[in-house]
């Protein structure tokens, strides 16, 4: 299952660059886009995406530092590391990094995938995944390495955004945080000369495949993954996973 799983094979050693950046923010049809790169139409396998970050403790870390990292020559490096072997990237973590990548991958195609409805939209769904910062979600889900990876990835983004948008703690997660991320993203292709293709799902598979020099499908709708539904299960599942972890760890020591 998507943010459980942790059997995705990546050839490390292969540094073919990548070939398109989704700059678009988490819940702005990340998954869907993904999945449209990675199909048998486009063919970017594998495309990076938090559903990979989340089950793997390793690159998790990656991330933490890199968030971290102020000198640029050593985040790339982190960034190289965490991106090498795949095709195209969406969702967070290549979100944040958008400066870098550009710089890292000057040929790739970049995409700004933006919430239907625009920002209120993106407020409203953004709130599925407040759930990181939930001292609940910390407590009980504790026993995880991962759980804490994402615990302290929710809370370095909050840090790198207020920084790199000029925000303050109050406009995170607003309609502000979306409008300036997306100005950001334009700001930074302007300086490197680079043009940035706005995509929502409802454009369709053409805008991609004009862009990629791919034949547009005529007869196989544009993929639609990742919806509330599924994300509300998934936090389920990992406080479920969290609380049985408690128990087993509680019987254990009792048992003693």
């Amino acid at each position: 299952m998507r943010f459980f799983e942790n059997n995705l094979a990546v050839d490390q050693t292969d540094r073919t660059p990548i070939q398109v950046l989704g700059a678009g923010l988490p819940r702005c049809a990340t998954s869907s886009l993904q999945a449209a790169l990675e199909s048998q139409h486009i063919g970017l396998t594998p495309c990076m995406h938090f559903a990979h970050i989340a089950p793997n403790a390793e690159r998790g870390d990656i991330v933490l530092a890199a968030l971290r990292e102020k000198d640029s020559t050593r985040r790339h490096k982190l960034l190289y590391k965490l991106f090498n072997g795949f095709q195209a990237t969406t969702d967070f973590p290549a979100s944040m990094f958008m400066d870098d990548l550009m710089d890292m991958y000057p040929d790739a195609k970049v995409v700004l995938n933006k919430r239907p409805g625009g920002g209120r939209q993106w407020v409203q769904s953004i709130k599925l995944l407040t759930f990181a910062a939930s001292p609940v979600y910390h407590a009980l889900c504790f026993l995880w390495k991962t759980d804490r990876n994402v615990a302290a990835m929710w809370r370095q983004i909050m840090e790198v955004c207020q920084s790199k948008l000029s925000l303050t703690a109050d406009e995170l997660l607003t309609v502000k945080h979306y409008d300036a991320h997306n100005a950001w993203i334009h700001a930074e292709a302007a300086k490197r000369g680079r043009e940035v293709l706005e995509f929502e799902p409802q454009d369709g598979w053409e805008p991609l495949c004009v862009i990629l020099g791919k034949q547009v499908p005529r007869d196989e709708p544009f993929p639609h993954r990742n919806d509330a539904s599924e994300v509300r299960m998934v936090v389920r599942i990992l406080y479920a996973r969290g609380a049985i972890s408690w128990l087993a760890l509680g019987a254990v020591v009792f048992s003693t």
